[in-house]
């Protein structure tokens, strides 16, 4: 659940598709960038796939296991998850059509916010019970 609720507002925070808002903007090229050309516009996407890179690392790390795998050495375990969880990002922004930006605020504050506060009310209570337990 908490994968899910990170992989979204990732997207979102991405500006990746089907949340890329600065791009649609009833504009057919690319939205925002139009007046950048040159080095300015390869900075803004360095800059872009950069934050796409930390935020697959990231999630790589959180939930994937990070550098923990069975036969390959720890570096190249965390670069593939890396890679496979941008590969995942890449996927949805071909697949998916751009939503709306109301569409997006609805489906963040009715669905996410209380997904994630029921997420952590449910982690507290897991964690009471199994350290009551004995096995934490």
């Amino acid at each position: 659940m908490a994968f899910i609720t990170y992989f979204i507002a990732a997207t979102a925070e991405l500006n990746r598709g089907p949340f890329d808002m600065p791009e649609a903007e009833q504009e057919l090229t690319a939205g925002a960038y139009t007046e950048y050309t040159g080095m300015r516009w390869a900075l803004f996407f360095l800059a872009e796939y950069t934050n796409l890179v930390a935020v697959s690392a990231l999630a790589s790390t959180m939930f994937l296991g990070g550098w923990h795998g069975p036969w390959l050495p720890s570096w190249l375990w965390i670069i593939l998850k890396t890679y496979f969880i941008m590969l995942i990002f890449m996927w949805m922004k071909w697949t998916f059509p751009r939503i709306r930006m109301d569409h997006l605020m609805a489906f963040s504050w009715k669905v996410l916010v209380p997904l994630s506060l029921a997420n952590i009310l449910l982690t507290g209570v897991g964690i009471y019970l199994f350290k009551g337990m004995g096995w934490c």
